[in-house]
């Protein structure tokens, strides 16, 4: 059975409108062994024929057979397929691959071969029979012509395919390269088909073992110069190089373009380190923009009835009377509770879950939390408070350089008039979380009752009295609205810091009555409402009091006029009184949500309102229609630039669209199929994103750790990183897929007439 048959075989070209015949009538059979030579006037169809031959020309009439098999019903797919196993082409401008070494374009031919150091023996074997071993790696660009030849030469060897074409291989060639290149071809024509087109016969007669004569599209005549010694079926049929008969199977040719994409990337240093730094630009854009559009996600926030601390159960009665301590004692034990909080107040204060703290000349947001053990981690600073007047800090890294990195440069900060030492600080990076102060659970009460009463909420009568016999009267009386609250005041003790007052009791038969006042506001819960104007009073009679300011030693900071300095357990006084008359939630501690969650619906029974702080509500129409035109704006501007993007990079790529088109239709004229060939194009692109993602990561993480800069980007979370990276991917492969498109829509013998390699 013959090889290659050709049956009335026949070429049409339509073109504006105007008919052309290439070939017609063409009847041929060629058998394994034969060196056939084609010859012919310029125009006379000797190349389309060798074009319909390798599948890259179509053909209108008649029938070729392979190995007797019809090919009329081909499909694209099936001519890559017939390609890659049957064709090897030899071109007479090389049609090397010039970003490639010699190296790179033989093993091209040989990615059949999965284990990488066989692929590479076979390649350095073949490179040395074309004699080129001191050219491995010398790249494409940098051959003489017949270096090129030979390295195409040793590509079609490396297929190991049946037939070999060659239109005009010495065409560009000197006459001594020439004769060296037909003797390579007539020494590895042994055992295959070899068709030479050729202008010129004289240079190839001593190898041929035919000769063809084309004129005017048709077969003129069809001389055997010398008969083919037959070669043996078995001994010449292509390795398989699919696992399965028919078509590759589809892991083969991920792994296949997979190592095609790095090749290509590798081979191209200037243009993939531009576009190295094109994606990087692009990923950093999303980067930026994604951190200041963040807080859209805020949509799918959840909102919380109480501060969601793990393990922690608010509860209060049902019939709204005030919960004791001995009743709270019980509820630990009985239901096996780490702790118990009485007034949790501070925990979801201003119902936003902070309290403003001052620290030097500015005002910050913190929760507030009492400290158990070392809740937070190992102190980056300092230590966690051990008395009532010390705090310990949990910060976003941008404050570090306000509080100290090894050591405390900011040891003190203010709330309400009560002054505080900062006992140590930890610092996190997730700046979207409010700062939280961590207190003694004494220092939590003062900070409780300071934020629950405060020193604006109380009020000071300084009354000097000048006593008789019978009577008393009131000599002077001083209001004082400006309350300061010190842990170095004793507690027996009220310092006055007042001119007023320093000057009237200079007489030393007065006596000094200080009263401070309380006047409370209305406090409303859902369970409870009370409507009672609640007043705090307590007077201190003269032995209480110090008529000169404290000396700066002993209170480190310097006050104005007209204050009393006072110890803090003056407003847990205040607060204890109005708080056990007026304030009906408490919370208990338990080890996790779980158990919280287990407690509360025991006590649910049992006649207590109990709901765990992981509870969520939904919001009302107006919050959320809010929130969704704000994140939807957000979300707008965040795609607006990835369109606008995707626009940039996709035009700056086009630009280098030419450098691969006349590589892609060589390895298509190769027999590698399309799919090989697109996988590569991604994987080409996506291994440029690379050094995007790292730059991105190394760019995060300096950015989060740096407290200059930490403050003007949002914290990303991982899944945003993700969104980012998914992003870009997406961008980058619809970016390649529109690439594609462009690169393929052409056939591969006209891409290879136009489309020059780098």
């Amino acid at each position: 059975m013959a090889l290659l048959q050709l049956r009335d075989i026949g070429k049409i070209y339509v073109s504006d409108g105007n008919v052309a015949v290439g070939i017609r009538g063409v009847n041929l059979s060629f058998e394994r062994g034969e060196f056939v030579a084609i010859t012919g006037k310029s125009g006379s169809g000797k190349s389309t024929l060798l074009n319909v031959i390798s599948g890259m020309d179509s053909y209108e009439e008649g029938e070729l057979l392979i190995e007797g098999s019809p090919t009329s019903h081909y499909l694209q797919p099936d001519w890559e397929e017939y390609r890659e196993k049957y064709i090897s082409f030899i071109f007479q401008d090389y049609n090397i691959i010039e970003s490639f070494t010699v190296l790179q374009n033989v093993e091209l031919a040989l990615m059949h071969i999965e284990d990488k150091k066989e692929r590479r023996r076979r390649a350095l074997e073949l490179i040395e029979r074309v004699g080129l071993s001191s050219h491995i790696k010398h790249k494409g660009s940098k051959l003489s012509g017949g270096q090129k030849q030979r390295t195409v030469i040793a590509r079609a060897l490396a297929k190991e395919s049946p037939i070999i074409l060659a239109d005009e291989p010495t065409g560009n060639l000197d006459s001594v390269t020439s004769k060296e290149i037909i003797e390579l071809l007539r020494e590895v024509s042994k055992d295959k088909l070899l068709i030479v087109v050729t202008h010129n016969f004289e240079q190839v007669q001593d190898a041929v073992t035919r000769h063809i004569r084309v004129f005017d599209g048709s077969v003129e005549s069809d001389h055997v110069i010398k008969r083919a010694e037959p070669v043996p079926t078995d001994d010449v049929r292509p390795e398989p190089k699919q696992e399965t008969e028919g078509k590759k199977t589809r892991g083969r040719a991920v792994k296949n373009g997979i190592t095609l994409g790095k090749s290509i990337f590798i081979s191209k240093p200037r243009l993939s380190a531009f576009l190295c730094i094109l994606l990087t630009i692009g990923t950093l854009g999303i980067f930026v923009v994604t951190s200041f559009c963040g807080s859209a996600a805020d949509i799918f926030k959840k909102h919380y009835i109480f501060e969601p601390i793990e393990g922690r159960l608010v509860i209060a009665k049902r019939s709204g009377e005030m919960i004791s301590d001995d009743e709270l004692d019980a509820l630990k034990k009985e239901y096996n509770a780490e702790r118990v909080l009485h007034y949790d107040i501070l925990l979801d204060a201003d119902n936003n879950n902070y309290v403003n703290y001052r620290i030097g000349d500015r005002i910050y947001s913190f929760r507030v939390r009492p400290s158990y053990n070392d809740q937070l981690g190992i102190p980056d600073v300092g230590r966690y408070p051990e008395s009532d007047g010390e705090v310990f800090l949990y910060l976003p890294i941008q404050y570090q350089d306000e509080f100290g990195k090894d050591e405390l440069i900011l040891d003190e900060i203010s709330y309400n008039g009560l002054h505080l030492d900062v006992s140590g600080v930890k610092y996190y990076y997730d700046n979207t979380k409010l700062p939280i102060l961590l207190f003694t659970e004494g220092g939590f009460k003062v900070a409780t009752a300071n934020h629950y009463v405060g020193r604006n909420a109380v009020n000071a009568n300084i009354s000097l009295i000048r006593k008789t016999v019978s009577s008393e009267s009131v000599i002077s009386r001083i209001n004082i609205s400006q309350i300061d609250l010190s842990f170095d005041v004793e507690q027996n003790k009220i310092y006055v810091d007042s001119n007023q007052y320093r000057q009237s009791a200079s007489d030393g038969e007065l006596e000094t009555r200080i009263s401070l006042n309380s006047n409370y506001y209305k406090h409303n819960y859902d369970y409870y409402d009370s409507s009672e104007e609640i007043t705090f009073s307590k007077t201190f009679d003269d032995s209480y009091v110090t008529k000169s300011k404290p000396s700066e030693e002993t209170v480190q900071y310097s006050f104005g006029t007209d204050r009393l300095i006072v110890h803090p357990q003056v407003v847990v006084d205040m607060a204890d009184e109005v708080l056990s008359e007026s304030y009906t939630q408490a919370s208990l501690f338990f080890e996790s949500d779980k158990d919280a969650e287990v407690a509360a619906k025991a006590l649910n029974e049992k006649g207590y309102i109990a709901v765990p702080a992981n509870t969520t509500y939904s919001p009302g129409f107006e919050e959320v229609l809010l929130s969704m035109l704000q994140c939807a704006m957000l979300a707008f501007v965040w795609m607006i630039t990835i369109v606008f993007l995707a626009f940039f990079i996709n035009l700056c790529t086009a630009r280098t669209l030419g450098a691969f088109k006349g590589d892609m239709a060589i390895m298509r004229s190769m027999g590698i199929s399309v799919k090989v060939v697109r996988i590569g194009m991604y994987v080409r692109m996506l291994i440029s994103l690379i050094p995007a993602f790292i730059f991105m990561v190394i760019s995060a993480v300096g950015i989060f750790t740096s407290p200059s800069l930490s403050e003007y980007f949002k914290y990303l979370q991982l899944w945003q990183y993700v969104l980012i990276i998914v992003g870009m991917i997406m961008l980058t492969v619809r970016i390649t897929h529109k690439q594609i498109r462009k690169l393929f829509r052409e056939s591969v013998k006209k891409s290879l007439r136009g489309g020059a390699a780098e």
